[in-house]
């Protein structure tokens, strides 16, 4: 999510992916404690890092290919 790699993202956004990822309605989310809350934009932060990663390889892969028709 490019709001989140631009540094703290707004509240709502982190409660809108929360409850999008792992299938929580708001009154679901409000009821998990802080740590797993913590633990999960953990998760979510190091799947958006790695989906960077493998795009950027992707882009220098394809790269080195050259034009093919």
């Amino acid at each position: 999510m490019r709001a989140m790699r631009r540094g703290k993202p707004h509240p709502s956004l982190s409660k809108f992916r929360l409850c999008k990822e792992f299938g929580w309605t708001p009154t679901q989310l409000e009821h998990q404690s802080a740590k797993t809350i913590e633990e999960f934009i953990v998760i979510l932060n190091e799947i958006d890092h790695q989906t960077e990663a493998e795009v950027e390889k992707a882009k220098r892969d394809r790269g080195g290919l050259g034009h093919v028709r």
